[in-house]
């Protein structure tokens, strides 16, 4: 473990029991540490919402005399991880143009890239893989989402269920997901996504499984979100964008390794049954064709 997640861990940690300035500082700093690395703490509070004098609490709540020493883990994380954004940065700069649909380009372009190297630097491998051991070795995996983020459920369930085919959907149309979720216990996991705002219906549908004993694996925006806490794996997915909805392409590159990951600790059978559907569909006229 790096020192940043170190501080990140004591951030989530006291993060109940801050005041709501303190709160709203210390969950831009979880959702967002490679921006502490790189930013002022004037330009990471006003980001924040917060004024510098919040920030500086924060820092030295945490034990740190002032905001330099406190963001030094987050600098020596992104040198390690080789973080360098010149290259990016001249070209969003020359995909911007002057014009407004330029700007707008450049600005999603960004989110887009940032939200995606931030998923993958502070979600740790062991992470993932620890999450596709429990997926291949569950009873049944559950997958459950709902409101906006239900089409993320759709996917994984609609491309995994060819290797995980014991994976059940669970509704989230009909009503509370007791139904779908009553049978299940210790030999099942749970994937669930949710981001802010988080669906109250997502929450209460982990926390009953929780209940069950369902190993659960969260795929959230923050590591202070409601499904967050508890889980048996926890794998972050930034969605910060310009725009008045939330970006989820960090969410789908996830989702997508982990079910890579999955495939790759399949056995024959399950790589013949892929085959097997992928023939049949093409024999059954599935797939659209050019007519000759």
């Amino acid at each position: 473990m790096t020192d940043r997640e170190v501080v990140l861990d004591h951030l989530v940690a006291i993060y109940p029991d801050l005041s709501p300035q303190l709160k709203q500082a210390a969950k831009y700093v979880i959702d967002a540490p490679a921006e502490v690395a790189i930013n002022s703490m004037r330009r990471v509070a006003r980001v924040a919402g917060v004024g510098p004098s919040t920030m500086l609490r924060l820092t030295k709540k945490l034990g740190y005399p002032n905001y330099e020493d406190f963001r030094k883990p987050f600098q020596e994380a992104m040198r390690i991880s080789g973080g360098s954004f010149a290259d990016r940065a001249e070209w969003l700069q020359s995909l911007g143009g002057s014009d407004s649909s330029g700007q707008v380009l450049s600005a999603m372009a960004e989110a887009a890239i940032t939200n995606i190297e931030s998923a993958f630097a502070i979600t740790e491998p062991d992470a993932l893989n620890r999450a596709a051991d429990i997926l291949r070795g569950a009873r049944t995996v559950y997958v459950f989402s709902s409101g906006g983020l239900r089409s993320l459920a759709d996917y994984f369930y609609g491309v995994g269920r060819l290797i995980l085919p014991e994976s059940k959907l669970v509704d989230a149309l009909s009503g509370f997901p007791i139904d779908d979720l009553a049978n299940a216990n210790s030999e099942d996991a749970l994937l669930a996504i949710s981001s802010e705002p988080y669906a109250d219906f997502t929450v209460r549908g982990v926390d009953f499984a929780r209940e069950r004993g369902v190993r659960i694996i969260a795929i959230t925006d923050s590591r202070a979100s409601p499904i967050a806490r508890d889980v048996d794996v926890l794998i972050q997915a930034p969605t910060r964008s310009p725009q008045f909805f939330p970006s989820h392409v960090a969410a789908v590159a996830l989702i997508e390794t982990l079910i890579a990951l999955i495939v790759l600790r399949s056995d024959a059978r399950t790589i013949k049954r892929i085959d097997d559907i992928e023939k049949l569909r093409n024999d059954e006229g599935m797939y659209w064709r050019a007519k000759d």
